[in-house]
């Protein structure tokens, strides 16, 4: 019977002691539910949400590739847009007449560095050495430029899809297509002046009057001539032709404007008679090609007042092409935009749905912990008051003979 005793006495504080280890534990760790065999369908829930958890963290850091990347696109087309003002009020100055033949040079290699800013933007790389301007050819240098003075793009157009958020994908690429996607003139219509041309008249696009027909113009293979005559009382007419159509004519005065398929052109100074501007469809353009126009127009801008009418021409019809490409570069900012906003709107979701899966692991296995340390005090006093009762009870001499 003495045996007995000792043995249930010694059970009964191993286990105290070890409920006391395990209130400890969960005191020490947080944690009510440390393994499966514990609690499984709280152990299995709270897996579940570290392991969502885990795929969060997965997506903010793509969140945060794209804002890098995203970031500089950005900035470099800001930048690109700068160095195009710049060379706009370059083009206008010359056209305006307020410059002389030795400042065309100086101009000229002003828009030469611009070109080359252009070049450097259009090759923007990031930290990490990617280039932003590539689409999925990261590590391509996208544009280069050759031998003989064209840039090439060598990029791609892919798509690189990634997941912000759960069931949210964007596209993290940028592709060149910003500095490719223009058009020669105004995107509808080219205009240049025959090289014979000996009057001092420019023919310009000024805007449309019909959206169906200059887009049929623009899309079609077919020029159109215009032919300046002089009749016997001295009037200038023009002729203007469409293969061997004539598809226009009338008088020809400076400062009066021709509406052709849909265009309409202005005519400034006086034509000689058998000038003529041969008016072709928009075809694409890079940006350096346009840029490169300019600057050949200003490297080259003769001295009779002919001459300086080809200069101008050449001038003014690549000047509706840096207007195009302004717009250009503004809406591609736009769509960077949305794409920003959508990866913001990612990180805000990414962020509550965090919490809500950390404070639901919680609540499935972590300890309540003013609840363990009243547990703790109350099995330390049990125990303490057991081991009391024990000495007291081993003491008395009559369990000696029993």
């Amino acid at each position: 019977m003495q045996t007995s005793f000792y043995t249930n006495a010694a059970q009964s504080f191993t286990a105290g002691e070890g409920t006391l280890q395990t209130l400890e534990q969960e005191l020490a760790t947080g944690n009510a539910v440390a393994t499966a065999s514990a609690n499984p369908a709280a152990f299995i829930g709270a897996a579940a949400d570290t392991d969502d958890g885990a795929q969060l963290t997965a997506e903010n850091g793509n969140q945060t590739n794209v804002q890098d990347t995203l970031g500089l696109g950005t900035s470099a087309l800001n930048e690109a847009t700068t160095v195009l003002d710049q060379i706009q009020q370059i083009a206008l100055e010359a056209i305006n007449g307020t410059v002389n033949g030795s400042e065309y040079q100086a101009l000229s290699e002003q828009v030469q560095q611009n070109l080359q800013q252009l070049l450097a933007i259009a090759n923007t790389a990031g930290n990490n050495g990617n280039y932003v301007f590539s689409g999925t050819a990261a590590n391509t240098k996208p544009f280069v430029q050759t031998a003989s003075g064209s840039v090439d793009y060598i990029g791609d157009d892919g798509l690189s899809t990634v997941e912000v958020s759960p069931g949210v994908t964007i596209n993290a690429a940028l592709s060149g297509t910003p500095f490719l996607n223009g058009y020669s003139g105004d995107g509808y219509a080219s205009v240049t002046a025959a090289a014979s041309n000996e009057g001092a008249a420019t023919l310009l696009p000024v805007g449309v009057v019909n959206e169906g027909e200059a887009t049929s113009f623009q899309q079609g293979p077919m020029p159109i001539t215009i032919a300046f005559s002089t009749t016997a009382s001295g009037k200038s007419e023009y002729t203007a032709t469409e293969g061997s159509a004539t598809i226009a004519s009338g008088s020809a005065q400076s400062g009066q404007d021709i509406t052709l398929d849909g265009v309409q052109f202005a005519l400034s100074g006086a034509p000689a008679s058998g000038d003529s501007f041969t008016v072709s469809p928009a075809r694409p353009q890079s940006v350096f090609s346009l840029v490169q126009t300019i600057q050949n127009a200003l490297a080259s801008p003769g001295t009779t007042a002919a001459e300086r009418a080809q200069t101008t021409q050449a001038l003014g019809n690549a000047l509706s092409g840096v207007t195009q490409y302004q717009g250009l570069f503004t809406a591609a900012n736009a769509r960077i935009g949305v794409v920003l906003q959508t990866v913001s709107t990612a990180r805000t979701a990414n962020t509550q749905r965090s919490t809500s899966d950390q404070t639901n692991a919680a609540n499935l296995t972590g300890a309540n912990i003013p609840e363990v340390m009243t547990a703790i005090d109350e099995q330390t006093t049990a125990l303490q008051a057991a081991l009391q009762a024990f000495g007291m009870t081993e003491g008395l001499s009559v369990f000696n003979y029993l």
